[in-house]
């Protein structure tokens, strides 16, 4: 029996399955909010290419919002759509795929590069970190990015090791992908030259195939992306913000889900890196390039933000970092002489912020799932909305409108001989005002239609709904 919990086939499976769990039920649970209604949007599988491209640049029907991330993501995401079906689940499915792919590659370089012989401890932090949890039922580019972060890492110890054309060309073209899907994760590139050039300068090691890669890579990247370098380099507006709790929490609160959480791996990884400060530096180990990767990822955005004056500093845009701190945190438990003790607190602290906070998620969502559910026990089946066509065909998309065959009209659209509808209009929604407009109703929910009264009206936490029906007076 020791020997079954202790082998890796079994522990790779136990934690895979284990992590789709505790991801999978809070599946149904999960709504959209803003932005992913644009990625469902602008990935429209019923719509041309050029539509498609149209929307990334702003056209979102009735109002103009261009997209600044890459559109390598919502292309891959709209023949997802095309192949599995044009609903907002599905889209949270694919995340959910790389959400939980991110585990087992996480296993498996602990394993081949560290050789961490606990395999039960990184599986358990990468598994059970809420950030990553949260982040994979969104529907944005993060699960799917932190997985090619570590399969480009992972490829990147590989070429270390066998300079083989057929792995060089493979890392060539994950790079290219990874950057194309992410440019920010470019900073995973400084903290490589960092530990090449440690090699070079300690070891006298001069990896030629390598430096030829680093010099394509860029080269290829620029060719490829160079509209969107234009698009992003030509703008002034950046939704982010320099925030000088930045510079005592380092995004650990956003990475572990809670100030307590966030506070004890902070602590326990400033420990890590005060202790290993002289072999950071002065000796070449693998175990520099995460520290490596890690520093420069925090040096290049807060530079970026600061010289630039376009702050780039949200926990998601390095959101690759978690599992590289995992890792890090995992490798020194795991060769500490007080391994059990430290492995028993962490788990413990891991497990109890799991239990504590795993519901509150960091941005509440209008709840479009029950509030189609509670109307779908009415005979009326007529929606009108007073919001933008994002929202509407993020609506229009969702599983309870199609399965109880809802129709959606915007105001402008609404048609004649109908005898009642719902009338559906967004309520100082907590995503855009927090909690600050609890009761209150917004002017522009409280319409009026000539013709029609009010029969029934509530509201929930985003969302203002009122029942008309046809006043025969």
């Amino acid at each position: 029996m020791t020997e079954l919990k202790n082998s890796k086939i079994f522990i790779y499976t136990f934690v895979i399955f284990f992590s789709f769990f505790i991801r999978f039920y809070l599946f149904e649970d999960r709504n959209s909010w803003h932005d992913e209604w644009h990625s469902i949007y602008v990935s429209d599988p019923n719509v041309s290419f050029k539509q498609t491209i149209e929307r990334y640049l702003g056209n979102k029907g009735d109002s103009f919002l261009t997209e600044f991330y890459p559109i390598l993501y919502l292309l891959i995401l709209k023949y997802f759509f095309l192949f599995f079906g044009y609903l907002d689940d599905v889209g949270r499915i694919f995340s959910l795929i790389f959400g939980v792919l991110i585990i087992p590659l996480t296993l498996f370089i602990c394993d081949r590069y560290f050789k961490i012989k606990n395999l039960w401890l990184p599986g358990i932090l990468v598994s059970c970190n809420l950030f990553l949890i949260w982040q994979s039922l969104e529907i944005r580019a993060h699960s799917i990015l932190v997985f090619f972060v570590l399969f480009n890492i992972l490829l990147f110890f590989e070429i270390l090791k066998f300079n083989k054309f057929k792995i060089s060309i493979l890392y060539f073209i994950v790079s290219i992908f990874t950057l194309s899907l992410w440019p920010i994760a470019g900073v995973i590139f400084a903290g490589k030259f960092i530990f090449l050039l440690q090699l070079y300068f300690r070891e006298k090691i001069y990896l030629k195939h390598i430096y030829f890669l680093f010099l394509l890579i860029p080269i290829f990247y620029v060719i490829l992306n160079l509209d969107y370098l234009k698009l992003n380099l030509a703008r002034d507006d950046h939704y982010t913000s320099l925030y000088s709790s930045f510079f005592y929490n380092y995004h650990f609160r956003t990475f572990f889900g809670s100030i307590f959480s966030g506070g004890f791996f902070l602590l326990l990884f400033t420990y890590i890196v005060l202790k290993n400060l002289k072999k950071i530096f002065f000796i070449s180990s693998i175990e520099n390039l995460f520290f490596y990767i890690i520093f420069m990822s925090y040096f290049l955005t807060l530079f970026y933000s600061i010289v630039r004056g376009a702050p780039i500093m949200s926990p998601k845009y390095v959101i690759f970092l978690v599992p590289v701190i995992l890792i890090i945190i995992s490798n020194y438990v795991d060769k500490s002489k007080f391994s059990k003790v430290l492995t028993f607190v962490i788990v413990f602290v891991t497990f109890l912020n799991l239990y504590l906070n795993y519901f509150n998620w960091p941005i509440k969502r209008p709840d479009i799932k029950n509030l189609i559910k509670t109307l779908s026990k009415d005979e009326n089946r007529i929606l009108v909305s007073i919001e933008n066509d994002v929202f509407n065909n993020y609506i229009k998309n969702t599983k309870n409108f199609k399965k109880n065959k809802f129709v959606l009209f915007k105001i402008s659209e609404l048609p004649k001989n109908i005898n009642s509808f719902w009338l559906i209009c967004q309520n100082f929604p907590s995503y855009a005002y927090g909690k600050n407009y609890k009761d209150d109703i917004q002017k522009k929910c409280l319409v009026e239609f000539e013709d029609f009264k009010i029969l029934d009206n509530f509201q929930t936490r985003d969302l203002y709904i009122a029942k008309f029906i046809f006043n025969k007076s």
